[in-house]
């Protein structure tokens, strides 16, 4: 690449958000770049394992037929974990093993990121692995015209810079537009994976063909901390992973590592996951503030996307992948329409965040834009409510002679002496209201 050489865009990071942009330019004839720092692209990438495809589908209508898809997921469930139990429920559909699957599949980053990068060459960006970007370029006038980056031609230069460089965007903060991760809306999260053979995985779960499961946990999932934990079954082996706030593993002192280890070993985790032999480990933050915290999204000549914005929903339906890929989306068609007019000041830029707000992304983000603020503020939600359930559901399914009525009222006066009512009712139309 020589050095005078100019891109109409550049890509800083090689995600779903990042190569979806760049993908949705390249195809419509714009001269773009990707600079990725990992050796290929998902080589660094780190997420639970759900890969919904709805914004995937529009681009590469028949991706089905070469992506590195893992299984689909047709069996999910939700469970409350105790100290040692857990209550739980979910649903099986056989209309999600049929086309489109509900567009939720189990993939492995390294392999899936590794296929769309190509599939962005195919569609003409060229893609630069090992980049590390430093900073910026300006011109004599302090318009921001490319990127100082680690490699003999250090200077990239480019009408446009997408920032996709993930939750902790270094280079956002040189513009003042990421908001400082804050300790109580941003999770440690850490997944292994174990392999296994594939008709133990069949068995394990009750799978048929490609047919996979999302496991979820709740309550005391990450040992009384404000987290959640996760399994998810891939072709050859398990994905099992928790997390927890910042704040709230400091508040319980707990490690990360160690944490993971006594989520494995949960009565109710070791069975689906003992016997198998670790394959990859993993740890990663993710931005959980929500609606409330989103990064500054665009500037002159500088949009910002996927997790170094913070779209991330957390709430009960696990949203990451498809949000990012939609804001690479609309960033890109953003980027296109700039490069008609030849203006990429933010008159053109903010029309960006416009088309976001009209998006489902944006509409399901300001939905839960409470959601950290409840679960930071009601802890018992996380250590006192799960073994106050599970006493009730254990002691009313307990076969000792009693009739029913007579127990009903034992447990609810019990109920009644350990938590105040009124409180116990608020902090659950609270939390419902956030979470579903």
């Amino acid at each position: 690449m020589g050095a005078e050489e100019k891109f109409d865009v550049i890509v800083v990071g090689g995600g779903p958000a990042g190569l979806t942009a760049a993908y949705v330019m390249a195809k419509a004839g714009l001269q773009v770049v990707v600079l990725e720092r990992g050796d290929y692209c998902g080589s660094k990438n780190m997420f639970g394992g759900i890969f919904f495809t709805n914004v995937l589908r529009e681009l590469i209508p028949d991706f089905e037929k070469d992506a590195p898809l893992e299984r689909v997921v047709t069996k999910r469930r939700w469970s409350l974990l105790t100290p040692d139990g857990e209550i739980g429920g979910g649903f099986k559909f056989s209309k999600f093993a049929q086309e489109p699957h509900n567009n939720s599949y189990t993939v492995l980053r390294a392999k899936f990121d590794k296929w769309f990068s190509e599939k962005v060459e195919e569609a003409g960006a060229m893609i630069l692995t090992g980049c590390v970007v430093d900073g910026f370029l300006k011109d004599e006038k302090g318009k921001i015209n490319g990127v100082k980056a680690r490699m003999d031609d250090g200077d990239i230069y480019g009408d446009c810079i997408i920032l996709a460089d993930g939750v902790n965007s270094l280079l956002a903060k040189q513009l003042d537009m990421h908001r400082e991760l804050a300790p109580e809306s941003t999770i440690v999260g850490v997944k292994e994976v174990i392999e296994f053979p594939e008709e133990k995985i069949k068995d394990r779960f009750g799978l048929n063909d490609n047919e996979g499961v999302a496991y979820e946990y709740f309550g005391y999932a990450a040992k009384g901390a404000i987290g959640s934990g996760f399994i998810y079954t891939d072709k050859t082996s398990i994905s099992v992973g928790v997390g927890g706030t910042i704040k709230s593993l400091i508040e319980h002192k707990l490690n990360p590592n160690d944490l993971l280890e006594w989520f494995k070993n949960h009565p109710a985790i070791r069975p689906l996951v003992n016997g198998g032999e670790q394959r990859e480990y993993a740890a990663h933050l993710i931005p959980d503030g929500g609606y409330n915290r989103l990064s500054k999204l665009y500037k002159d000549n500088v949009l910002v996307v996927g997790d170094a914005a913070g779209f991330v929903n957390a709430s009960l339906f696990h949203e990451g992948t498809n949000l990012a890929m939609m804001t690479g989306k609309i960033a890109g068609e953003t980027v296109i329409k700039a490069k008609e007019a030849n203006d990429f000041s933010e008159v053109m830029t903010a029309r960006y965040e416009h088309r976001l707000r009209e998006s489902s992304a944006m509409k399901d983000m300001k939905k839960f834009r409470h959601l950290a603020h409840v679960l930071d503020t009601t802890p018992q939600l996380f250590e006192k409510y799960p073994v106050i359930m599970e006493e009730f559901v254990r002691d009313m399914f307990t076969v000792d002679g009693e009739s029913k009525n007579a127990k009903q009222m034992r447990l609810v006066m019990r109920l009644l002496r350990k938590e105040n009512p009124i409180s116990f009712a608020l902090t659950g139309l609270k939390g419902r209201r956030v979470i579903i």
